[in-house]
């Protein structure tokens, strides 16, 4: 495959770029891109890039430096990192979640007065892209572009799921200490938390991100991988599990819009 994507690269009507160093980058990121979250070793890497390793390596250490590639610890494997992730959807919030999200989260908050949300996973946080409160007193202390602990919200555990994760990483994912993420979040409820998420194809936060709040969220897909998600926001003394379940099915069908 490697060896495709590089041939498909140096075809007779690709122009020579006129910054070595810069297109090295740039089709690192798309190599990356196209392999997703397995990641690319040092010497695929290499390979593709007709380079040594010496030079893969330094073009890797600029990237990471600035956050657009992480290296997993314990297999040595290259993933394209937050900073990649942020910057696309910087650029993509403008030109879809706004156009397309956006007038969708309105009408369902509408319909069923609860506050909505679209969250985008950045490192350990999740960012608010979207926000709409609900025509009733339902208070929540998240603003448009804040952040929250992406472990302990709804919407950044509908993120995660998408991906199996030893314990390695996710510790470098989301930092904590041995104990856990978060005070109060241990990794073994947070592991069990993502396993039921991916199980069952929702995210629950039953009080954990803040207090008489309870939310559910489902990732949005772009191309088989999650772009963002959505949630419900509710008063946890009016409802429970169950209640936030039977949103789920909303969400899934203005996800599968987008």
């Amino acid at each position: 495959m490697l060896n495709a994507i590089q041939q498909d690269r140096e075809g007779p009507d690709m122009a020579e770029s006129p910054v070595r160093s810069v297109d090295k980058a740039l089709t690192v990121l798309q190599l990356l891109g196209e392999r997703g979250p397995d990641g690319l070793s040092l010497v695929d890497i290499a390979q593709a890039l007709g380079s040594p390793k010496s030079g893969a390596h330094l073009t890797l250490s600029a990237l990471r430096h600035r956050g657009f590639v992480t290296q997993d610890r314990e297999s040595g494997r290259y993933r394209l990192g937050g900073e990649t992730l942020r910057v696309a959807a910087s650029y993509e919030e403008k030109l879809s979640f706004r156009t397309s999200l956006l007038p969708l989260i309105r009408r369902l908050s509408e319909e069923i007065r609860q506050v909505c949300h679209v969250g985008i996973l950045d490192g350990a946080d999740i960012i608010y892209l979207e926000k709409v409160d609900a025509d009733r007193s339902v208070t929540v202390g998240s603003k448009i572009g804040g952040r929250n602990p992406a472990a302990s919200t709804a919407l950044g555990r509908a993120v995660l799921a998408c991906r199996e994760w030893d314990s390695a990483a996710l510790r470098a994912q989301l930092g904590g200490t041995k104990a856990g993420p978060l005070p109060g979040l241990g990794w073994a409820h947070l592991r069990d938390a993502l396993e039921q998420a991916r199980a069952r194809g929702y995210a629950l936060d039953l009080e954990e991100n803040e207090p008489g709040i309870a939310c559910v969220a489902v990732p949005v897909l772009l191309n088989g991988v999650p772009c963002c998600a959505i949630s419900i926001s509710t008063l946890a003394g009016e409802t429970g599990p169950a209640t936030l379940a039977g949103y789920v099915e909303r969400l899934h069908a203005l996800a599968a819009q987008y």
